[in-house]
Protein backbone atom coordinates (compact mmCIF):
# COMPACT_ATOMS: atom_id res chain seq x y z
CA UNK A 1 0.00 0.00 0.00
CA UNK A 2 1.24 3.52 -0.77
CA UNK A 3 2.52 5.39 2.25
CA UNK A 4 -0.13 7.77 3.63
CA UNK A 5 0.71 11.41 3.16
CA UNK A 6 0.70 13.42 6.35
CA UNK A 7 0.02 17.10 5.68
CA UNK A 8 -0.03 19.74 8.40
CA UNK A 9 0.42 23.49 8.36
CA UNK A 10 3.67 24.75 9.79
CA UNK A 11 5.94 21.86 8.75
CA UNK A 12 9.32 22.58 7.15
CA UNK A 13 10.44 20.00 4.62
CA UNK A 14 13.24 19.22 2.22
CA UNK A 15 12.01 18.26 -1.26
CA UNK A 16 13.42 16.94 -4.51
CA UNK A 17 12.33 15.11 -7.66
CA UNK A 18 14.38 13.37 -10.36
CA UNK A 19 14.21 13.70 -14.12
CA UNK A 20 13.20 10.75 -16.26
CA UNK A 21 16.05 8.28 -16.78
CA UNK A 22 18.39 10.83 -15.15
CA UNK A 23 18.57 13.05 -18.25
CA UNK A 24 20.28 16.43 -17.76
CA UNK A 25 17.12 18.29 -18.72
CA UNK A 26 17.76 21.08 -16.20
CA UNK A 27 21.44 21.58 -17.01
CA UNK A 28 22.38 25.28 -16.95
CA UNK A 29 22.62 27.16 -20.24
CA UNK A 30 24.85 30.18 -20.99
CA UNK A 31 21.84 32.50 -21.35
CA UNK A 32 20.43 31.50 -17.96
CA UNK A 33 17.02 30.58 -19.38
CA UNK A 34 16.73 27.35 -17.37
CA UNK A 35 17.38 29.27 -14.16
CA UNK A 36 14.81 31.89 -15.16
CA UNK A 37 12.21 29.17 -15.77
CA UNK A 38 12.98 27.57 -12.42
CA UNK A 39 12.69 30.74 -10.34
CA UNK A 40 9.58 31.95 -12.17
CA UNK A 41 7.70 28.67 -11.68
CA UNK A 42 8.80 28.41 -8.06
CA UNK A 43 7.63 31.94 -7.29
CA UNK A 44 4.24 31.44 -8.94
CA UNK A 45 3.54 28.19 -7.07
CA UNK A 46 4.79 29.53 -3.71
CA UNK A 47 2.61 32.63 -3.93
CA UNK A 48 -0.47 30.69 -5.02
CA UNK A 49 -0.31 28.22 -2.13
CA UNK A 50 1.30 30.38 0.58
CA UNK A 51 4.53 28.42 0.91
CA UNK A 52 7.69 30.04 2.30
CA UNK A 53 10.87 29.28 0.36
CA UNK A 54 14.03 29.00 2.45
CA UNK A 55 16.44 27.73 -0.21
CA UNK A 56 16.28 26.35 -3.75
CA UNK A 57 18.78 24.80 -6.14
CA UNK A 58 18.31 23.46 -9.65
CA UNK A 59 20.74 20.66 -10.46
CA UNK A 60 21.00 19.15 -13.93
CA UNK A 61 18.80 16.17 -13.02
CA UNK A 62 16.64 17.44 -10.14
CA UNK A 63 15.40 20.49 -8.26
CA UNK A 64 16.03 20.85 -4.52
CA UNK A 65 13.84 23.03 -2.30
CA UNK A 66 13.53 23.63 1.44
CA UNK A 67 10.15 25.14 2.25
CA UNK A 68 7.67 25.80 5.06
CA UNK A 69 4.03 24.91 4.45
CA UNK A 70 2.02 27.74 6.02
CA UNK A 71 -1.51 26.48 5.34
CA UNK A 72 -1.23 22.73 4.71
CA UNK A 73 -0.95 23.11 0.93
CA UNK A 74 2.36 21.35 0.30
CA UNK A 75 0.99 18.66 -2.10
CA UNK A 76 -0.80 21.30 -4.18
CA UNK A 77 2.29 23.49 -4.20
CA UNK A 78 4.52 20.64 -5.36
CA UNK A 79 2.06 19.56 -8.04
CA UNK A 80 1.76 23.09 -9.38
CA UNK A 81 5.50 23.80 -9.27
CA UNK A 82 6.54 20.51 -10.86
CA UNK A 83 3.94 20.77 -13.64
CA UNK A 84 4.90 24.34 -14.55
CA UNK A 85 8.60 23.49 -14.45
CA UNK A 86 8.03 20.40 -16.59
CA UNK A 87 5.88 22.12 -19.23
CA UNK A 88 8.21 25.11 -19.58
CA UNK A 89 11.23 22.80 -19.78
CA UNK A 90 9.57 20.69 -22.50
CA UNK A 91 8.91 23.83 -24.54
CA UNK A 92 12.40 25.24 -23.97
CA UNK A 93 14.23 22.00 -24.71
CA UNK A 94 11.91 20.71 -27.42
CA UNK A 95 11.52 17.61 -25.28
CA UNK A 96 8.64 15.37 -26.45
CA UNK A 97 8.45 13.01 -23.45
CA UNK A 98 7.84 13.30 -19.72
CA UNK A 99 10.30 15.38 -17.69
CA UNK A 100 10.10 13.75 -14.24
CA UNK A 101 10.38 10.05 -13.51
CA UNK A 102 7.58 7.98 -11.99
CA UNK A 103 9.28 7.33 -8.67
CA UNK A 104 7.99 8.92 -5.49
CA UNK A 105 9.34 12.42 -5.01
CA UNK A 106 11.54 13.04 -2.00
CA UNK A 107 9.95 14.83 0.95
CA UNK A 108 11.15 14.74 4.56
CA UNK A 109 10.23 16.89 7.54
CA UNK A 110 13.03 18.77 9.31
CA UNK A 111 12.46 18.37 13.04
CA UNK A 112 15.42 20.11 14.68
CA UNK A 113 17.77 23.05 14.06
CA UNK A 114 20.63 20.65 13.35
CA UNK A 115 18.54 18.80 10.78
CA UNK A 116 17.66 22.11 9.11
CA UNK A 117 21.30 23.23 8.96
CA UNK A 118 22.34 19.90 7.46
CA UNK A 119 19.54 20.00 4.91
CA UNK A 120 20.24 23.57 3.82
CA UNK A 121 23.99 22.95 3.63
CA UNK A 122 23.48 19.79 1.59
CA UNK A 123 21.21 21.68 -0.81
CA UNK A 124 23.81 24.43 -1.24
CA UNK A 125 26.75 22.03 -1.62
CA UNK A 126 24.99 19.52 -3.85
CA UNK A 127 26.79 20.58 -7.08
CA UNK A 128 30.09 20.10 -5.25
CA UNK A 129 29.13 16.70 -3.87
CA UNK A 130 28.10 15.67 -7.40
CA UNK A 131 31.56 16.57 -8.72
CA UNK A 132 30.30 19.41 -10.91
CA UNK A 133 32.15 22.38 -9.37
CA UNK A 134 34.79 22.85 -6.66
CA UNK A 135 32.81 25.43 -4.66
CA UNK A 136 29.05 25.91 -4.36
CA UNK A 137 29.36 29.53 -5.45
CA UNK A 138 30.74 28.37 -8.82
CA UNK A 139 27.56 26.53 -9.88
CA UNK A 140 26.40 28.34 -13.05
CA UNK A 141 22.71 27.52 -12.64
CA UNK A 142 19.97 28.54 -10.20
CA UNK A 143 21.43 28.34 -6.70
CA UNK A 144 21.19 29.50 -3.11
CA UNK A 145 24.17 30.37 -0.91
CA UNK A 146 24.21 30.58 2.88
CA UNK A 147 24.34 34.38 2.84
CA UNK A 148 21.26 34.48 0.57
CA UNK A 149 18.96 32.87 3.14
CA UNK A 150 17.05 35.62 4.90
CA UNK A 151 18.29 38.37 2.57
CA UNK A 152 18.00 37.55 -1.12
CA UNK A 153 14.95 38.28 -3.26
CA UNK A 154 15.01 36.64 -6.72
CA UNK A 155 12.91 38.52 -9.26
CA UNK A 156 12.71 37.21 -12.82
CA UNK A 157 10.58 38.00 -15.91
CA UNK A 158 8.12 35.55 -17.41
CA UNK A 159 9.90 32.99 -19.64
CA UNK A 160 8.95 33.09 -23.33
CA UNK A 161 8.00 29.40 -23.30
CA UNK A 162 4.61 27.71 -22.73
CA UNK A 163 3.16 30.56 -20.62
CA UNK A 164 0.76 32.70 -22.67
CA UNK A 165 1.61 36.37 -22.04
CA UNK A 166 -2.01 37.30 -22.84
CA UNK A 167 -3.27 35.16 -19.95
CA UNK A 168 -3.51 37.29 -16.78
CA UNK A 169 -2.68 34.32 -14.52
CA UNK A 170 0.94 34.57 -15.69
CA UNK A 171 2.29 37.91 -14.42
CA UNK A 172 5.14 39.62 -16.20
CA UNK A 173 7.42 39.12 -13.18
CA UNK A 174 7.73 36.46 -10.49
CA UNK A 175 9.43 36.91 -7.13
CA UNK A 176 10.98 34.45 -4.66
CA UNK A 177 12.01 35.60 -1.18
CA UNK A 178 14.51 33.32 0.52
CA UNK A 179 13.55 33.36 4.21
CA UNK A 180 15.57 31.99 7.10
CA UNK A 181 13.59 29.38 9.10
CA UNK A 182 12.44 30.97 12.34
CA UNK A 183 13.61 27.91 14.25
CA UNK A 184 17.21 28.66 13.23
CA UNK A 185 16.97 32.34 14.15
CA UNK A 186 15.59 31.40 17.57
CA UNK A 187 18.20 28.69 18.08
CA UNK A 188 21.27 30.69 17.00
CA UNK A 189 20.09 34.08 18.26
CA UNK A 190 20.33 36.03 15.01
CA UNK A 191 20.12 35.75 11.25
CA UNK A 192 23.88 36.22 10.91
CA UNK A 193 24.66 33.40 13.34
CA UNK A 194 22.27 31.07 11.52
CA UNK A 195 23.89 31.92 8.19
CA UNK A 196 27.31 31.26 9.73
CA UNK A 197 26.24 27.83 10.99
CA UNK A 198 24.99 26.88 7.53
CA UNK A 199 28.15 28.23 5.88
CA UNK A 200 30.37 26.22 8.25
CA UNK A 201 28.54 23.04 7.31
CA UNK A 202 28.82 23.89 3.60
CA UNK A 203 32.59 24.31 3.97
CA UNK A 204 32.80 20.95 5.72
CA UNK A 205 30.94 19.29 2.84
CA UNK A 206 33.18 21.03 0.30
CA UNK A 207 36.30 19.75 2.08
CA UNK A 208 34.87 16.25 2.17
CA UNK A 209 34.07 16.41 -1.55
CA UNK A 210 37.64 17.54 -2.29
CA UNK A 211 39.09 14.69 -0.23
CA UNK A 212 36.92 12.17 -2.05
CA UNK A 213 37.83 13.67 -5.42
CA UNK A 214 41.53 13.24 -4.69
CA UNK A 215 41.08 9.68 -3.43
CA UNK A 216 39.19 8.61 -6.55
CA UNK A 217 41.27 10.63 -8.95
CA UNK A 218 38.20 12.34 -10.36
CA UNK A 219 38.58 16.10 -10.82
CA UNK A 220 35.63 18.45 -10.66
CA UNK A 221 34.02 19.10 -14.03
CA UNK A 222 34.01 22.87 -13.71
CA UNK A 223 31.42 25.47 -14.69
CA UNK A 224 32.49 25.65 -18.36
CA UNK A 225 32.08 21.93 -18.89
CA UNK A 226 28.72 22.01 -17.09
CA UNK A 227 27.49 24.70 -19.49
CA UNK A 228 28.57 22.57 -22.47
CA UNK A 229 26.64 19.51 -21.28
CA UNK A 230 23.74 18.57 -23.54
CA UNK A 231 20.32 18.13 -21.98
CA UNK A 232 20.07 14.71 -23.65
CA UNK A 233 23.06 13.43 -21.65
CA UNK A 234 22.38 11.12 -18.69
CA UNK A 235 23.93 10.91 -15.24
CA UNK A 236 26.26 7.94 -14.88
CA UNK A 237 27.07 8.00 -11.18
CA UNK A 238 25.94 5.11 -8.98
CA UNK A 239 22.42 5.37 -7.62
CA UNK A 240 20.66 3.04 -5.20
CA UNK A 241 17.30 1.85 -6.47
CA UNK A 242 14.34 0.64 -4.45
CA UNK A 243 15.17 2.46 -1.21
CA UNK A 244 12.41 4.34 0.60
CA UNK A 245 12.45 8.10 1.03
CA UNK A 246 12.78 9.13 4.69
CA UNK A 247 9.78 10.79 6.30
CA UNK A 248 11.79 13.06 8.57
CA UNK A 249 15.29 14.13 9.63
CA UNK A 250 16.19 14.77 13.26
CA UNK A 251 19.88 15.62 12.97
CA UNK A 252 20.89 12.95 15.47
CA UNK A 253 18.33 14.00 18.10
CA UNK A 254 17.09 10.61 19.37
CA UNK A 255 14.20 12.03 21.36
CA UNK A 256 12.91 14.09 18.43
CA UNK A 257 13.17 11.06 16.14
CA UNK A 258 11.38 8.85 18.66
CA UNK A 259 8.56 11.38 19.05
CA UNK A 260 8.18 11.63 15.26
CA UNK A 261 8.04 7.84 14.93
CA UNK A 262 5.34 7.64 17.58
CA UNK A 263 3.40 10.44 15.88
CA UNK A 264 3.48 8.73 12.49
CA UNK A 265 2.59 5.35 13.97
CA UNK A 266 -0.38 6.84 15.79
CA UNK A 267 -1.47 8.59 12.62
CA UNK A 268 -1.27 5.36 10.58
CA UNK A 269 -3.21 3.39 13.22
CA UNK A 270 -5.98 6.00 13.43
CA UNK A 271 -6.07 6.23 9.64
CA UNK A 272 -6.43 2.44 9.31
CA UNK A 273 -9.31 2.39 11.77
CA UNK A 274 -11.09 5.29 10.10
CA UNK A 275 -10.58 3.86 6.62
CA UNK A 276 -12.02 0.51 7.70
CA UNK A 277 -15.17 2.22 8.96
CA UNK A 278 -15.42 4.38 5.84
CA UNK A 279 -15.13 1.43 3.45
CA UNK A 280 -17.78 -0.36 5.54
CA UNK A 281 -20.19 2.45 4.73
CA UNK A 282 -19.79 4.81 7.68
CA UNK A 283 -19.65 8.23 6.03
CA UNK A 284 -19.69 10.04 9.39
CA UNK A 285 -16.31 8.69 10.47
CA UNK A 286 -13.68 11.27 11.39
CA UNK A 287 -10.15 10.78 10.03
CA UNK A 288 -7.03 11.85 11.97
CA UNK A 289 -5.60 15.33 11.69
CA UNK A 290 -3.10 15.48 8.81
CA UNK A 291 -5.14 13.32 6.42
CA UNK A 292 -4.73 14.57 2.88
CA UNK A 293 -6.06 12.33 0.10
CA UNK A 294 -9.33 11.28 1.72
CA UNK A 295 -10.04 14.85 2.81
CA UNK A 296 -9.31 16.49 -0.54
CA UNK A 297 -10.68 13.86 -2.93
CA UNK A 298 -13.51 12.35 -0.88
CA UNK A 299 -14.45 15.16 1.48
CA UNK A 300 -14.12 13.18 4.73
CA UNK A 301 -14.20 14.95 8.08
CA UNK A 302 -10.94 15.24 10.05
CA UNK A 303 -10.10 15.86 13.68
CA UNK A 304 -8.77 19.32 14.57
CA UNK A 305 -5.08 19.79 15.38
CA UNK A 306 -4.12 18.26 18.75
Amino acid sequence: MTRRRYVEAGRTTGNDRRTTRRHHLFTPDPAGMMAQIFWYCLGIAAQEFNVTIHAAMLLSTHPHTTVSDNEGNLPDFRRRFHRLLAMCTKAFRGWPEEVFNKAQAGEHELLTPKAMVRNLAYLIANPVLAGAVRYAKDWPGAKTLARDIGRRVVRVPRPPFYLDPKNPIWPEWSEVRLEMPQMLIDHYGSLENAQRAIEDEVKRLEREALRKSKELGRPFAGARRVLRTKHTARARSHQDFGSLNPRFAAGGDVEAARAAIQRFRAFDADYDAALARWTAGDRDVCFPHGTWWMRVHHGVRCHPPP
